[in-house]
This record gives C-alpha cells, sequence and structure tokens, in this order.
C-alpha cells in the first residue's frame, strides 16, 4: 500500500497546478557548391505549471568544409535539459547540456605546446541560484563544470575538465541598478600537464530612465572587470572598462531605429581602446492589417579592434496573397581573412529572392535563392539554395 501511496504523494503539487505542455520544432537545410548540405534541426519541448518550467531542446547542425573557402567543421549533436523551479523568492535553476561531435572531427591547437587534439564533444552539468532578500536587492550564484573529450592522434583521451563558478549583488535604486560579482574559472588537463586559473571580479551601473518622451527608450550600462591570471603567451591578464548604450525610437508607429554604441579600453598601466562598435537597424512595417504584416529592415554594423568588420543587410517580406510572402535578402560584408590568395580582407556581396508561406503562429515555410560573389585569388561566383520551417503546435493546458 506504502509503494503505491507515496508516488502519488510525491505527484501532488504537480496536480494541484494547471501544467502547460508546448513545443517546437525549427528545421533549416540548402546547399551550393562550396558547402553542400549544410543544416540545422531544433526540437524542444516544455512542461511546466506556476512553480517549476522543465524545458528539453535537441539541436542537430551539419557545416563542412572545401577547398575553396576552409570553414571549421562544425557537425554535432547538442543536447540540453533545463529546470527552473520557483519557491517563493528563491529560483533554482539545474541544468545539463551534452554535446558530441559528429564525422570528421575538429582540431584543436593545445597550449604549452602539446601538438594537436581532435575534438569529440562534452558534457557539463551546471547550477544557477537567485534569491529575491528585499524588493530592491537580488542575490546570484552559479556553477558549471565541463569534462571535455579531447583525443590526441594516438587515441589518448586528455583527461581536459573545466570549472567555473561566480556570484554577486544586486541593488536597484532611482532608476539606476548596481551589481558586483565575482568569477572564478580553471582549466585542467592532467595528461598534458597543464594548468590555468583565472578570476574577474565586476562592477556594473546600469540605467533605464524613465522621465522620457513618447516612443524614446533608453538604456546605458558601464562595467569595470578587475582581471586575475595571465593570457596564452603569459602575460597579466588587463583590467577592462566597458561601456554600451541602446537607443531606441518609433518615430511613427511603422517606423523604429534601434541603435547600439559599444567602446571597450583595457588598462594594464596604460589605457589602450581594444574595441569599438556600432550597429543601427531601421525597421518599417507596412500593410498591417493583412494576416501577414509586410516588413523592410535596413541593418548596418562596424567594430574595430585589432582587426576591422564591416556589415550592411537588407530583408524585406512583402505580403500579396493571405499567408503567402516574397522574400528579399541582401548582405555585404568586409571582414579579415587567412585565405591563399585572398589578401588580408575578403569582401562578400550575397543576395535573392524567395518566397514564404505562414499558417498563422503554427507553420512557417520559406526558401531562397541567392548568389554570392567574394574577392578571393580573383573574382568567385556561386548560387545557394536556402530553407526552412518552423512549426509550433501551439501550447496545451491540462
Amino acid at each position: 500500500m506504502i509503494r503505491k501511496t507515496l508516488p502519488l504523494l510525491l505527484l501532488l503539487p504537480a496536480l494541484v497546478f494547471a501544467v502547460t505542455l508546448d513545443g517546437w520544432m525549427d528545421v533549416q537545410t540548402g546547399g551550393d557548391s562550396l558547402s553542400p548540405e549544410p543544416g540545422r534541426l531544433e526540437l524542444g519541448g516544455m512542461l511546466g505549471t506556476e512553480n517549476w518550467v522543465l524545458i528539453l531542446e535537441e539541436q542537430y547542425s551539419y557545416e563542412d568544409t572545401s577547398g575553396i573557402v576552409p570553414k571549421f567543421l562544425n557537425t554535432y549533436s547538442q543536447t540540453d535539459i533545463d529546470l527552473i523551479v520557483n519557491a517563493g523568492p528563491v529560483t533554482i535553476n539545474p541544468d545539463l547540456c551534452w554535446t558530441v561531435d559528429l564525422g570528421d572531427k575538429p582540431e584543436m591547437v593545445l597550449p604549452v605546446q602539446a601538438g594537436v587534439a581532435y575534438r569529440e564533444g562534452f558534457i557539463r552539468p551546471g547550477l544557477s541560484l537567485a534569491a529575491d532578500i528585499s524588493e530592491d536587492f537580488l542575490l546570484f550564484a552559479s556553477g558549471f563544470y565541463w569534462n571535455r573529450d579531447l583525443k590526441q592522434e594516438d587515441g589518448y583521451d586528455l583527461a581536459w575538465t573545466e570549472f567555473r563558478v561566480n556570484g554577486g549583488i544586486s541593488c536597484e535604486t532611482q532608476g539606476f541598478t548596481l551589481t558586483m560579482s565575482g568569477l572564478h574559472h580553471k582549466t585542467k588537463s592532467d595528461f598534458i600537464d597543464y594548468e590555468s586559473t583565472w578570476g574577474r571580479f565586476d562592477i556594473a551601473l546600469s540605467t533605464e530612465p524613465q522621465s522620457l518622451p513618447a516612443n524614446f527608450y533608453v538604456t546605458g550600462d558601464v562595467t569595470y572587470s578587475f582581471y586575475d591570471g595571465t593570457n596564452f603567451l603569459g602575460n597579466d591578464l588587463s583590467d577592462r572598462f566597458t561601456s554600451r548604450i541602446r537607443l531606441v525610437r518609433m518615430i511613427i508607429p511603422s517606423l523604429a531605429v534601434n541603435t547600439t554604441f559599444e567602446s571597450v579600453f583595457d588598462y594594464d598601466g596604460v589605457i589602450r581602446l581594444a574595441c569599438t562598435s556600432a550597429e543601427s537597424r531601421i525597421l518599417y512595417r507596412f500593410m498591417r492589417s493583412r494576416e501577414v504584416p509586410s516588413v523592410i529592415t535596413l541593418s548596418g554594423k562596424l567594430s574595430t579592434s585589432s582587426i576591422r568588420t564591416e556589415r550592411a543587410a537588407l530583408f524585406s517580406r512583402i505580403n500579396f496573397y493571405r499567408g503567402l510572402s516574397l522574400l528579399l535578402n541582401a548582405e555585404a560584408r568586409s571582414t579579415p581573412t587567412s585565405i591563399a590568395g585572398a589578401g588580408d580582407t575578403r569582401k562578400r556581396i550575397m543576395f535573392g529572392p524567395g518566397l514564404e508561406y505562414q499558417l498563422g503562429s503554427t507553420l512557417r515555410v520559406w526558401g531562397i535563392i541567392e548568389q554570392e560573389r567574394t574577392d578571393l585569388e580573383e573574382v568567385e561566383v556561386w548560387w545557394r539554395v536556402r530553407t526552412g520551417l518552423e512549426f509550433y503546435p501551439g501550447s496545451l493546458s491540462f
């Protein structure tokens, strides 16, 4: 009798509340003469009540390489299990990530001149905690452990592990949030007698002004990070100052502008500009009364550090019959490259039309045919096809 009653008592808290079940699927595939059949599959499910949520996600990614434009091999299967439990002012979040590399194994250059190893996957359990100790104070902590499967050419396991723990406190007052936190990270491999530790202490101040004109949103934050440790050359890590501001402006109900500026400075006795970036996106919606509103998005980003990258993109969705829309995608990039014969910088232009069909919020199917032009030893031109399917059957409560 006890054996039958005990499981029912354990399930009783879950049965008291309504349980919600969700699921989703996202599939993308395609191919061209340089990267045949790249693709990604994502499956997910969520089961939860008012007090807890269990999320399970599975992702499969396939990406190969070619002799013309070498790419990092990235074929893997990744499983994420995430449990979030709310117990009054305390939130408990254990999670588990398990990744397995498939096909040809990616190479990894080892430290201490230990040669090259092949990556085969990892398993990473983690635990995060947060507690609202008052209306304005939040305590948080988390810990993660990686057990990486790395093997040398002779097949020996490197016994590569990593451990990270961090925690801090956050205080909100008069429109400002002050956060102080610390982090400690340790990497160890007994096989090659390698051990490395580094730490960081952050002081961050952020704000979201509320007394602003209508349809205008601003956030800003600054962070100073004190580092303790050395880089791969054995030099002490520099302290770092990061500032960021984001501006969102709705000019008219159909037109919005979103802009972000970021600057990073390093300090080790001398102040150096480490990185700056500016990114902006203009979003215009029209024919909003239709089943699928039409949209045009223009975006651009410029970042400079030891390298310089530039990107501009245009995306449009023009609805012309019920859930059927015409797509147009264009993108231009300028990035550093190590491809032989391409020079220090590689410039690329990609553009092409496509079609999309949406069935409410349940189904989205799309396909795009693109041409890419890139400057290698000479201008190379090729075509690719990209397709995708997103499926969300909706929530089921019981």
